[in-house]
């Protein structure tokens, strides 16, 4: 049988998992919109990092740069408490060959502790419907 101190040291970790899930933008696995996208540099930043990810990425494949994209904003964006934090983002962003910006759709997952970022999604986001993350 546990004694007291063990079973309130065990009590005392679920309360602050509990409360640090909450402050860290939700309960585990729950995902949350960021608020002032357009000003959060951290948020425009990641934004940047998917574009030149995606560019970095395609350029691999193909072997040349004609579809290359220009990042201009990240628009939206939502955050979930995973195995770090996992981003998602709607981006807008230029084609390096001229005409409107267009939006996407990236999902980056983000683990501090090994200091490891990774594109996990880029596409064009669909016109007038909910993003499909």
């Amino acid at each position: 049988m546990a004694n007291h101190s063990t079973i309130t040291f065990s009590i005392v970790i679920l309360i602050s998992i509990s409360i640090s899930s909450f402050v860290a933008g939700g309960l585990l696995g729950g995902r949350t919109k960021i608020a002032d996208v357009k000003t959060n540099k951290e948020v425009q930043e990641m934004g940047r990092y998917s574009v030149e990810e995606y560019n970095r990425l395609r350029r691999s494949t193909s072997g040349n740069d004609d579809g290359d994209l220009t990042f201009s904003q990240v628009v939206e964006a939502e955050q979930q408490v995973v195995a770090g934090m996992k981003y998602y983002l709607k981006i807008e962003a230029f084609s390096k060959t001229g005409g409107d910006p267009k939006v996407f759709e990236a999902v980056v997952e983000v683990k501090p502790w090994l200091r490891s970022k990774q594109l996990l999604k880029f596409a064009p986001s669909p016109p007038n419907l909910l993003p499909e993350w």
